[in-house]
């Protein structure tokens, strides 16, 4: 059971991760490379709203990624070092 929550922490960790990520890059990336506007949403004025508001879940996802693979590593067995010397 503990194998089966492992893989599902980190199946919604990426996609979590992954698409958060990618879509405050985007943010991130258009707002560098538009000049600079009145508004305040070029010149890389959104830079900051953008790892704010995608930043936080996309370390969410990166720790659900960890907290599955380290459920994973718990839930396998330990070999049987008593049988290695016989």
């Amino acid at each position: 059971m503990a194998q089966f929550f492992g893989v599902m922490l980190i199946v919604v960790g990426l996609l979590l991760a992954a698409l958060c990520g990618l879509c405050t890059l985007v943010v991130a990336g258009v707002s560098l490379s538009a000049p600079h506007d009145p508004q305040g949403y070029g010149g890389g004025g959104m830079v900051g709203i953008a790892l704010l508001i995608g930043g936080v879940p996309t370390v969410l996802g990166a720790g659900m990624i960890f907290a599955g693979v380290m459920l994973l590593r718990s839930a396998r067995k330990p070999p049987d070092v008593t049988k290695t010397f016989e």
